[in-house]
């Protein structure tokens, strides 16, 4: 007589599993929509055909647009730090210039990609929505000083120059300007023109 092998019971998922899940899918959907869309043209609604998640469950974990958009921002950050930290981790450690230069191009590298796009939808809009202003305000002090931090521990030895604040924040503004330009001209316009 054979014995079939027992099937493998199948786990459920805990409901702060699925919890977790929606949040992230409706998250990235709403990172994705600001990206392609922009914030105006993002939509609870849209965000929810995206994520593939009900009306309901938005409201649940995210009741206004506003507290939707800062939070994808957010996480969106929280991933972004962690890649920025394993990058760092590769960064020269010799005291020739080679890594303060990585450092600079490393906080460059930060205002490209989504991440950037997302948080400049917000930064506009928030100039005339005093609702989105409000929820962006205390999310952009706590994200500033996070990045103050992390260039800090980036830059090692580096942070302990008495000028090291000011260069920092010389080169986050110098870097947010060069992205912006970016949008507006491409590289081939800026190369015609030299």
């Amino acid at each position: 007589m054979s014995h079939a092998p027992a099937a493998t019971p199948r786990l459920r998922r805990t409901q702060e599993e699925r919890s977790a899940e929606t949040r992230t899918r409706l998250l990235e959907a709403t990172i994705e929509s600001l990206g392609e869309v922009g914030y105006a043209s993002t939509t609870t609604t849209g965000v929810c055909e995206r994520a593939g998640v009900s009306r309901g469950a938005q409201v649940h974990h995210f009741p206004r647009k506003q507290d939707l958009v800062v939070a994808a921002v957010a996480h969106l950050a929280a991933k972004n730090v962690h890649v920025l930290r394993e990058r760092a981790a590769a960064l020269p450690e010799d005291a020739n210039g080679d890594r303060l230069g990585a450092v600079i191009g490393l906080v460059a590298e930060t205002f490209v990609g989504p991440l950037f796009t997302a948080a400049l939808e917000l930064w506009i809009a928030a100039r005339t929505d005093a609702e989105l202003h409000a929820a962006l305000i205390p999310f952009e002090r706590v994200a500033g000083r996070g990045l103050v931090e992390l260039w800090r521990d980036v830059a090692g030895d580096l942070a302990e120059h008495p000028d090291f604040d000011a260069v920092l924040e010389l080169t986050l503004h110098l870097a947010r300007g060069m992205a912006l330009q970016k949008i507006l001209r491409s590289d081939d316009t800026a190369r015609r023109r030299s």
